[in-house]
């Protein structure tokens, strides 16, 4: 492994005669703990920069930027930051705020009068695009042209009445990025660099993906096998290079160009020269929760993601906004195309930390150091003892293992067997003893090549008993189940049985439309809900099956992102 740190601006010593912790000793602690948190992120590279008000106090780089030329990770390679770019689309328009060219509160229409959407309730305004208070879908259509996207919303309907909710969409911030572009005259991208980039002095940042660009970036790592779940140490690929502009994340950036970033919050919207970008209202708008018409904060109810559950409960204008003991924390997380980023800045007390990694963002983001840090640096404030890195991360841990332990059969008499020692869970086939890791509430992937392509998927009863499991098509009942053992369900349903693709961003995604008891599911999980005109309800999004060829459909459509089935298991 390969390990460079870069010490960029001397700590004080403060404290030292008391046996008190320095900075230097914080700085110490974070990049020992960073080498583990790379591993078990299991990413190929990782940057991470530290900063206070004034200067970078240290950028860490571990791991390689590319690994068949086993180029390390250094200070000057560039990674894309994904949806930390939402912040700075934010940042630009609440310049223009600032110029009288917007108002927040009018409707988005009002900037953009070719965009539609089938509201719920009143019309969409341009603050709850950038809160994520809008209800307009997350991705309703995964193409390569986020104008597209947008346009494509006029099929689509809100999650719900505009401003009384929160939910993240990548489709409300492209609509933002496309009303900046409207204002400014400049294209979305030209916008940012000129309003964001320019001013903050990040010159080795770029706003959109190019082959050219990502030249002196990190190589992006994706699964090899993307048509099943990951394995605990999942082979990776470089992902291809490509083409991407898009408000909600098409920004590159370096560490050292990120602590600029990370310093004009802990400045209060100052640029490196001390000129105010935005003014303190802007500031403060953007760095507080937006509110819902009900006045309550915006922000998520429960944990967006598990690797940091305290992302996303309180959403400003393109930035999570925590509550850290009375301190005042802003951040974002990125992930896009064999790449992730995390970012978190205390405000109250003067430091931030981001990280870059070059793994797809679908095991995790690069979370862990950069909250390790955020703990050590504030200790280190407050004259107290450094805290411990987290504990390893225990991957196979199962909480309640003994729930799912039992005997599950099949119809044709086949049988599953699993057992459960402490908090271990263990698939028993033949002489074999398969280890099940948690990949989700009654989710568990099985360490074992035979049950590679779905995860298994436990049911419960209504009193919450777990009574059932299935594998993909394959359906076993438990001791303790009491209901029917042969189903029925529509014939025609045979027909959309199958394996559909779809390329976006380079990174296929693969989903098998498989029948489960009466139930037609994606990979046996994710249950399809049949409705009268033929289609398909999928939590918020419609599934529909066309094209067809005689009586089989080649393509499945979620809302506007389209499937194509391929003949291979």
């Amino acid at each position: 492994m390969l390990i460079a740190l870069a010490l960029f601006a001397v700590p004080s010593a403060r404290g030292a005669a008391q046996g008190t912790p320095t900075l230097s000793d914080a700085l110490d602690a974070i990049a020992a703990y960073a080498p583990r948190a790379m591993q078990e992120q299991g990413t190929p590279g990782l940057s991470v920069a530290i900063t206070d008000r004034n200067a970078t106090l240290r950028i860490i780089t571990l791991g390689d930027a590319n690994r068949d030329a086993r180029a390390p990770v250094t200070p000057q390679t560039r990674f894309p930051i994904g949806s930390i770019t939402k912040s700075m689309t934010a940042l630009a328009l609440l310049e223009l705020y600032d110029a009288g060219h917007l108002n927040l509160d009018a409707p988005a229409r009002e900037y953009l009068p070719w965009f539609s959407i089938h509201t719920l309730g009143g019309p969409i305004l341009v603050h709850e695009l950038l809160s994520h208070t809008a209800g307009t879908p997350d991705d309703f259509s995964a193409e390569v042209g986020y104008s597209y996207d947008i346009l494509a919303l006029r099929d689509a309907r809100t999650l719900f009445a505009p401003g009384t909710s929160w939910s993240y969409s990548n489709d409300g911030y492209a609509t933002a990025g496309a009303i900046l572009a409207r204002i400014d005259g400049r294209s979305w991208a030209d916008a940012v660099r000129a309003r964001v980039l320019q001013p903050l002095g990040m010159s080795a940042s770029s706003d959109v993906f190019t082959p050219e660009g990502m030249a002196s970036a990190a190589i992006g790592y994706q699964l090899r096998d993307n048509d099943r779940p990951a394995s605990q140490q999942p082979p990776l690929v470089a992902s291809p290079p490509l083409d991407f502009v898009d408000p909600a994340g098409s920004v590159l950036s370096t560490p050292e160009d990120m602590a600029k970033y990370m310093r004009f919050y802990l400045n209060e919207g100052k640029t490196g020269d001390g000129r105010r970008l935005i003014s303190a209202t802007a500031f403060a708008a953007m760095t507080h929760p937006d509110r819902l018409k009900n006045g309550e904060p915006a922000g998520s109810s429960g944990a967006v993601l598990s690797e940091a559950p305290s992302f996303y409960r309180q959403y400003g204008y393109g930035l999570s906004i925590f509550n850290d003991g009375g301190d005042h924390l802003i951040g974002h997380t990125g992930g896009i195309s064999g790449y992730t980023a995390c970012m978190q800045v205390n405000l109250t007390r003067g430091f931030g930390a981001v990280a870059f990694a070059n793994l797809v963002e679908a095991p995790l983001h690069p979370c862990a150091i950069v909250l390790y840090a955020m703990r050590v640096l504030r200790a280190q404030s407050l004259g107290e003892p450094l805290p411990s890195p987290p504990p390893a991360r225990d991957p196979a841990r199962v909480s309640r293992a003994s729930e799912y332990a039992g005997t599950y059969t099949e119809a044709n008499g086949s049988s599953l067997h699993v057992v459960a020692a402490g908090e271990r869970l263990y698939l028993m086939k033949a002489a074999k003893r398969i280890e099940l890791y948690p990949r989700g509430r009654d989710l568990f992937w099985a360490d074992d090549p035979e049950f590679a392509i779905f995860l298994l998927a436990f049911g419960r009863d209504r009193d919450g008993k777990v009574i059932e499991i299935n594998y993909g098509p394959r359906w076993y009942a438990g001791e303790l189940y009491r209901g029917p053992r042969k189903f029925a369900y529509p014939p025609a349903w045979n027909a959309f049985a199958g394996r559909y693709e779809n390329t976006y961003l380079g990174e296929p995604a693969i989903t098998r439309v498989v029948i489960v008891k009466n139930r037609l599911t994606l990979d046996g999980t994710d249950s399809l809900t049949p409705l009268s005109d033929g289609t398909f309800e999928l939590g918020d999004s419609v599934v529909r099956f066309d094209a067809y060829a005689g009586n089989q459909p080649q393509r499945l459509n979620i809302d506007a992102t389209h499937f194509y089935r391929v003949e291979l298991p």
